[in-house]
This record gives C-alpha cells, structure tokens and sequence, in this order.
C-alpha cells in the first residue's frame, strides 16, 4: 500500500472539490497508470485535462505536473513510478493577457 499526496489546482481542484489530499493506492505506479485510477474516481472531464485535445495520447503542454518539489519531461516521464509519499502538484498552465 503507497499514500500520495496531492495538490489540485484549477481547473483540477473544480473536479476533485479538494485542493489538498492524500490517497492510497494497492502498489507503486507510473504516472499513466494513476491518471486512470483519478480519471475513475474524478471522471472523464479529469482525464480532458491531462491530454491534447487534438492528439488524445499526447500529453498536455497546459500541464505541468511537479513531483516532490520537481518539474520536468523526457521520453519517459509518464513512466515515472511513484512511490510512497511522493508529493504530486497538479499545475494547469493558462495563456492570455
């Protein structure tokens, strides 16, 4: 059993109706695999939100997504396990003026 830590920003924290939470999880998982266990528990207007809307399995470039104080992208960044007490922020990126 792993807890995650979570930070929910808008528009995530609209779906989730929490800003800050901690859940539990069976085992260790890769980012993909817990963008589907939250877009069960959130539903499907979560999951809009993590991917383009043009490229359904690209992830969003309005997304930033910060685990235990770090941000970043590679070729395998939604390959990143997470383990107990990691620490994930939620960060929607918004453009205007």
């Amino acid at each position: 059993m792993i807890r995650l830590k979570f930070h929910f920003s808008p528009p995530f924290n609209e779906l989730t109706k929490v800003i800050n939470t901690e859940l539990d999880f069976e085992s260790e998982m890769t980012l993909t695999e817990l963008f589907a266990q939250l877009s069960k528990k959130y539903g499907s207007g979560f999951n809009d939100l993590l991917w383009d809307k043009k490229n359904k399995d690209q992830f969003s470039s309005f997304l930033s997504i910060v685990i235990n104080g770090s941000t970043y992208r590679g070729n395998n960044y939604l390959n990143t396990i997470l383990k107990d007490g990691d620490d994930l922020a939620f960060l929607y990126i918004y453009f205007g003026g």
